[in-house]
C-alpha cells in the first residue's frame, strides 16, 4: 500500500516538473530583429551648473557620446569625449 503512495506522489511529482518545464521551453525568448532600429538611441540630459550636457546611447553597442559641437550629425560621426 506505501509503495503504490510513494509511486503515485513520484508520478504526481514528474508530471507537474514536466509540466514547468514544457512552460518554460514554449514561453522562451524571441529572436530580436535587428533590422529594427525604432529604441536604439537614448538621449540623457545633465544639468552642471548652468551647463547643460547631452549624452548620446547607443543601446545596442553600448557606446557613449558627448554632444558638444555636433549637434545634427550621426552618431558615427560624433567624436564625443
Amino acid at each position: 500500500m506505501k509503495s503504490k503512495d510513494a509511486s503515485q506522489k513520484l508520478i504526481f511529482i514528474l508530471i507537474g516538473i514536466s509540466m514547468v518545464l514544457m512552460l518554460l521551453l514554449l514561453t522562451g525568448a524571441a529572436p530580436v530583429d535587428r533590422t529594427s532600429q525604432i529604441g536604439r538611441y537614448r538621449l540623457t540630459a545633465m544639468v552642471r551648473g548652468n551647463f547643460p550636457d547631452l549624452f548620446v546611447i547607443d543601446t545596442a553597442t553600448g557606446a557613449v557620446k558627448w554632444i558638444g559641437n555636433d549637434e545634427g550629425k550621426p552618431f558615427e560621426q560624433i567624436k564625443g569625449r
